[in-house]
């Protein structure tokens, strides 16, 4: 992109030129509030610590000490790099563990003949990751899982103290986010898991349809399942002015038949008190 078309995109946009110069600031020089920063759309990913930050909050206010983020579709990892720095900030700001796990083929998009991972937009091999380097980086802070996610995931055991509460899915086709859901099989989740998906907007080059990708994959979900047990929504719950583009990326599963599914978060009653 030319710098003439970067100054177009910049001022065409519609967050306000001062607006993207706090929050470039607030990246370069992180002061203030974890949360402060959150409202001010000053991360790299907000989506990302959108859904850690919201699924700490709710494991803390459960009791927990430590929930489970994991992130389907690592590609080169900076996602998931940028996950383990809000992860760190998000544990010395909240007190809880956060454990991450991150899922790959760790060759790149798998050939397919599904209609629906619309194969006229994704070359096979796309999003190979480089192995050796991104362990180096990681450096064990995270646990990696390599392989088919059909099989890795239904074969992963989270820990027993560290409820799932957080989901990336990033996995570009129908049949592997398809696949990808069946980790909300597990019985060790928060009543609500937080989600974001890449891959639900559409663009001209993809031609998206509510009957392909991941909108497929999702729509297919929750007609297998009773919505009363498991569901997926979109969470509108942010404070930004006008939305952000990731906002309609991001997912709420709920379970109603979680024990603590009614259990209020909140430590004391609302009040509204009359105006003088």
């Amino acid at each position: 992109m030319s710098l003439l078309d970067r100054a177009i995109t910049l001022l065409g946009s519609p967050v306000p030129l001062r607006t993207q110069v706090v929050r470039k600031l607030l990246r370069l020089l992180p002061v203030g509030s974890f949360s402060a920063r959150l409202d001010a759309c000053a991360f790299d990913r907000p989506s990302h610590a959108f859904c850690l930050y919201n699924a700490a909050l709710e494991a803390k206010a459960l009791g927990h000490t430590a929930f489970t983020a994991i992130e389907f579709g690592v590609a080169g990892g900076n996602g998931l790099m940028l996950l383990c720095q809000y992860r760190d900030e998000i544990q010395r700001e909240l007190g809880l563990t956060i454990h991450l796990i991150g899922f790959d083929a760790g060759s790149g998009l798998p050939p397919s003949t599904d209609p629906r991972d619309l194969l006229y937009t994704w070359p096979p091999g796309s999003f190979q990751m480089d192995v050796p380097k991104l362990q180096a980086r990681l450096a064990g802070r995270v646990q990696l899982i390599l392989g088919n996610v059909a099989e890795t995931t239904r074969t992963l055991t989270l820990p027993a103290d560290a409820p799932l509460g957080a989901v990336i899915f990033d996995l570009d086709y129908y049949t592997s986010t398809r696949d990808a859901l069946t980790i909300f099989d597990q019985a060790n989740v928060l009543p609500r898991v937080w989600c974001y998906f890449d891959d639900v907007e559409g663009t001209a080059s993809n031609a998206l349809t509510d009957h392909l990708g991941e909108r497929a994959a999702i729509a297919e979900f929750n007609s297998t399942r009773n919505p009363l047990d498991a569901h997926l929504a979109l969470a509108y719950a942010f404070k930004f002015v006008p939305p952000e583009p990731w906002h309609p990326r991001i997912f709420v599963y709920h379970r109603p038949s979680h024990p603590d599914y009614n259990r209020c978060l909140a430590t004391e009653p609302h009040t509204l008190a009359l105006k003088k």
